[in-house]
């Protein structure tokens, strides 16, 4: 404090403080980033440093989707904002709300324009350039700038935010805070009777739910239109349990690939609720159905052009549609039909060592309290994100915007840290796992509530089916196994080894018995990957 007022750092972390912010995660440099951190102590706020700075905004963007409030990272100027940019770019594609704080170089720093100096500024608004909706990147350090950069990063989509803070400036005495604002209310546009008349006229309408419908009102609507209708309801991998998996208008996952096309081709009405199309893989829109699309914002470009397009937050939309809607020409055996195809689909013939089925029927028949589950891009996360069960929308986290490796086990520690008693599990391949491997530390120093099995197969499997389909040589895509059991016992982990199913399912029990930071060797079979991909993408 200096004088009657408060120093900008004591006033940005009340601020995030009141917003409901809990967590931030990164690695301090000298300077300011001191003054910072003691800031958000005396603020209620926990500083976690974490190994890298990449990692750490992937921690402060789950923390802020978990919570709904804005996440924090924070990283010393230069290297540490430069070694951020995965995670900055994770926040933007993945819609997780990030403020990553650093700060900006001082005159003589800029004189010299040298050792570790470059346009932060720059490199900042290139990351952001060309997305529409995102939070801007805040320069300076004006605080009804940056209280608008955190009401932007909390709307649909939501999005990182980078202040950059010279260093005199965030020490210094400011005046009145802008307190934060209140959300307004959003009405469905003048498009809900058109939408509710292609309901009314559909007989076999499909609904495929996207990342917008993930909070617990939105799933809510999702599931009353879709019990009003009797409809099918596909979910994207990032909003698993919005419907559960149990539920019998539960079909399955949609990708955009091939194996959902049988449900979605026999539809005449295709409703995406809260879809957004960075879930998509990159593939042309094979359906002719109409198409009514429920969003938060109008996404520009598109895979479809749709029918109509209800602009509002999907609950709020749902919940209106789903009062009129009647029952559809839909049977209970049909949808069934429908989700044993995707399943069977996604099974793996029994090989000669472990297959991923039979790692994730492992820890789903173990984990009975259902930690939430983090999963790496990579040949895994097909039968994760297939067999994993899920009740609630985000049970399941999964960078599917930006498809990052490095995200599962950066994504468990922060889920841990926001619900300690449930805990985490992250299943993540063996590259992903060596990407981030210094968090295995920081789990540790934090005593995480986490379980980690690594899908061990000694190579970048789902690069190296595309490299076989090819008929390509070796292209130095598979190294020796490493022995990861071994390296989190380092770290001071309980640590298991398994090679077959009897011996994973006895190191899941012995995990899913235990607390604090666990690891799972799982020396995977990768035999079974390649029908799981033909199935999934034709």
């Amino acid at each position: 404090m200096t004088g009657d007022r408060p120093r900008f750092v004591d006033s940005l972390a009340g601020d995030l403080s009141a917003r409901g912010s809990r967590f931030a995660f990164g690695m301090p440099g000298g300077g300011t980033t001191l003054d910072l951190l003691l800031a958000f102590q005396k603020a209620g706020i926990r500083s976690v440093v974490s190994a890298r700075e990449d990692a750490a905004v992937i921690m402060a963007g789950v923390a802020g989707r978990l919570s709904g409030a804005p996440g924090i990272a924070f990283t010393t100027k230069g290297p540490g904002l430069a070694s951020a940019a995965n995670g900055l770019a994770s926040a933007l594609l993945d819609r997780m709300p990030v403020l990553a704080v650093t700060e900006t170089f001082d005159r003589d720093e800029l004189t010299y324009l040298t050792h570790q100096v470059f346009d932060q500024a720059g490199f900042a608004k290139g990351l952001f350039d060309g997305t529409p909706g995102t939070a801007a990147p805040v320069v300076g350090a004006d605080n009804s700038e940056i209280s608008a950069a955190l009401d932007a990063m909390m709307r649909t989509p939501m999005g990182p935010a980078v202040l950059l803070g010279d260093p005199g400036e965030m020490t210094a005495p400011v005046g009145p805070w802008t307190a934060p604002s209140l959300p307004s209310t959003v009405r469905p546009s003048a498009d809900l009777d058109r939408a509710a008349d292609l309901i009314a006229r559909a007989r076999r309408p499909v609904i495929v739910a996207g990342l917008e419908a993930t909070t617990p009102r939105a799933a809510m609507g999702v599931r009353r239109l879709a019990e009003s209708l009797g409809a099918p309801v596909l979910v994207t991998y990032m909003a698993k349990g919005v419907v559960p998996d149990d539920h019998p208008l539960f079909a399955g996952i949609f990708t955009g690939g091939a194996i959902e096309q049988v449900c979605v081709a026999s539809a005449d009405l295709i409703v995406l609720a809260g879809l957004d199309p960075v879930e998509l893989i990159r593939k042309p829109w094979p359906y002719s159905a109409p198409v009514l699309d429920i969003t938060a914002c109008g996404y520009t470009p598109h895979y479809v052009e749709p029918a109509v397009r209800v602009v509002a937050p999907v609950d709020v939309s749902t919940a209106a549609l789903a009062t009129g809607a009647k029952p559809t020409s839909w049977s209970g055996p049909e949808i069934s039909g429908h989700l044993e195809r995707f399943r069977a689909g996604m099974s793996m013939t029994p090989g000669d060592g472990l297959s991923a089925a039979e790692i994730v029927d492992a820890a789903a028949a173990a984990f009975i309290g259902r930690p939430r589950l983090t999963v790496d891009a990579g040949a895994h996360m097909f039968s994760a994100c297939a067999f994993w069960r899920c009740d609630q929308p985000l049970d399941l986290l999964i960078s599917n915007g930006l498809a990052s490796m490095g995200f599962a086990v950066p994504a468990a520690i922060a889920a841990a840290l926001h619900d300690p008693r449930r805990g985490a599990l992250a299943m993540t391949g063996d590259g992903g796992l060596l990407m981030c491997l210094g968090e295995l530390k920081t789990a540790a120093a934090v005593d995480a509530n986490v379980t980690i099995i690594v899908f061990n197969d000694a190579a970048l499997s789902l690069i190296d089916i595309k490299r076989q389909q090819r008929q390509m040589p070796e292209l130095g895509l598979s190294w020796t196994a490493p022995d990861f059991a071994a390296i989190a016992r380092g770290f001071g982990f309980q640590a298991w080894s398994a090679v077959n199913e009897s011996e994973m399912r006895q190191a899941c029990a012995a995990a899913a018995g235990s607390t604090g930071p666990r690891l799972i060797d799982a020396r995977v079979d990768p035999g079974g990957y390649p029908s799981q991909l033909r199935s999934l993408r034709g």
